[in-house]
């Protein structure tokens, strides 16, 4: 879920003294943010030299192809700029002070987006420029005229109404920004982590054509409910706050969630114009496949959940999180080559489900809310401390749900299943030489590259994934993966997916 190859967590195997290097390591690296010499740093470096060689790739495959993308070039070019010279400007106005610098993780609110829009929906690639204009430090009200202008301006063939929706989707993406700052309170999520979501929010709820597929309609119909009635249960706890106790008032909230969300997502969500439900319980009944699949999920959630709680003690922590990422992998790797759109569907599901559960959790809504906070703090590492929301099984889902909703891609299961999972107990047991400016060690980066490697050519030659990639192919794309893990400090679960994705779709035939 995230974890750095020295553990980011304790292990119980790890001698204290190593273990304290670790976690100082990674305050440091933290710390060190934003100052001026911050890019030439070896860690830095690595990263940029990644970040180039697949932009480079991608120039030399799609520049010439097509003018459209030349156009798209140039506009990530302008976005880029832009965003440095916001960062001078922040730089100068403070008085040359290096502590008013943003992170250097900003390059990746500039690259990922760019990249995942030009490879594989280029028709909504200037609005998300614009939205990614969001990260400049500079007054409310003169950053979204900077937007509306930037994407008017490329979009100045647009119809009347379409040139409304970019006026829409600019004050959405600030508005969704806004909220994930306060909730997170810049710790669980900072303004890195939040920029990224907002982004991603608002092309599902708004952008995309929820129409073009089944499982994307069930996505955005289940978040809207759900960002509904999160939003009526806050009106309704401000009232009630001075009028009820905490347990009434907590009991109140977790009936209108518990009623008015299944009741809303019915009203939102029509399939084929049937009702939700029915049309689910439909759609498993007639197919003795996804009746299969189904009955293995469950079996296997109600029998290793209750395992894992009751045995955990004799884990580490860190070995303990990780049996989450091995079982997402076994679970979901082989039905999805055999029904995709049965496992897209329930991934959609999944991830507002467990937005679900963190919401309760986070409130401690009885009579489950608290029960469920006891649970989960289980598994919490020191990402999850450093703020109100647990951020690991969230990241997790998402990591592994984004590569096969927009790509049919496994890479999330293979760099956080097995990659991510490897690194991170090879690295906390038997790591000992470090990445420059990070926690994060060799042996681990190693134990990254060749478990990826390995599952990638298990998933070429027997579930036949990956039949446009060589092998060679797919071992470079797994040990840049590797070796942009093991120099990045933004959150694992997050950043390598997307990275193997873009790099799937470079190395592809």
């Amino acid at each position: 879920m995230g974890d750095n190859h020295a553990g980011g967590m304790t292990v119980s195997t790890v001698p204290v003294e190593l273990t304290n290097q670790k976690f100082a390591a990674a305050k440091k690296v933290q710390g060190d943010s934003g100052a001026s010499d911050d890019v030439i740093k070896p860690e830095k470096l690595v990263q940029l030299m990644i970040l180039g060689i697949t932009i480079h790739l991608a120039w030399n495959k799609l520049y010439y192809s097509d003018g459209e993308y030349g156009m798209l070039f140039r506009n990530g070019l302008i976005v880029a700029i832009a965003v440095l010279v916001g960062v001078f400007s922040t730089y100068r106005h403070g008085g040359v002070n290096s502590r008013l610098l943003p992170k250097f993780e900003i390059i990746y609110v500039v690259y990922l987006p760019f990249m995942i829009i030009l490879l594989f929906d280029r028709a909504q690639a200037n609005v998300n420029f614009g939205l990614i204009l969001n990260c400049i430090n500079m007054p409310v009200a003169f950053k979204l005229c900077v937007q509306a202008i930037f994407v008017l301006l490329n979009e100045s063939s647009a119809e009347f109404n379409e040139k409304i929706r970019y006026l829409i989707a600019i004050c959405l993406n600030y508005a969704l920004y806004t909220i994930l700052a306060q909730v997170s309170q810049l710790k669980s999520l900072d303004s890195i982590d939040c920029n990224l979501f907002s982004i991603l929010l608002t092309n599902v709820l708004f952008i995309h054509d929820p129409v073009k597929s089944i499982y994307f309609q069930v996505l955005r119909s289940t978040m809207w409910a759900f960002l509904t009635i999160v939003g009526v249960n806050y009106i309704t706890d401000r009232i009630l706050a001075p009028l009820l106790n905490t347990y009434v008032k907590s009991a109140v909230l977790f009936s209108i969630f518990t009623i008015g969300f299944p009741g809303l997502v019915r009203k939102l969500l029509k399939i084929d114009n049937h009702d939700p439900l029915e049309w689910l319980i439909n759609y498993i009944a007639t197919s003795y496949t996804r009746q299969q699949i189904l009955i293995i999920w469950l079996v296997s959630l109600l029998t290793l959940i209750p395992n894992v709680l009751i045995f955990k003690s004799n884990f580490t922590l860190n070995s303990s999180r990780k049996i989450w990422h091995f079982l997402v992998l076994i679970l979901v790797a082989k039905p999805f080559k055999v029904d995709p759109n049965f496992v897209k569907i329930s991934l959609a599901g999944s991830i507002v489900l467990f937005l679900s559960v963190e919401y309760l959790r986070y409130l401690k809504l009885e009579p489950i809310g608290g029960y469920l906070d006891s649970k989960l703090r289980l598994f919490a590492d020191y990402r999850d401390d450093k703020g109100p929301i647990i951020v690991s099984y969230i990241y997790l889902i998402l990591g592994i749900a984004t590569p096969l909703l927009i790509n049919n891609s496994p890479v999330g299961l293979i760099s956080l299943g097995v990659g991510d999972s490897l690194a991170s107990i090879v690295g906390g047991k038997w790591g000992r030489k470090f990445w420059p400016g990070t926690n994060k060690t060799f042996e681990g980066t190693i134990a990254f590259i060749v478990s990826t490697v390995t599952t990638a050519l298990i998933f070429k030659h027997y579930l036949g994934y990956f039949a446009h990639i060589s092998m060679t192919n797919l071992s470079v794309i797994c040990t840049l993966c590797g070796l942009l893990e093991g120099n990045s400090i933004l959150n694992d679960n997050i950043l390598i997916p997307a990275f193997m994705l873009i790099t799937e779709e470079l190395f592809t035939d």
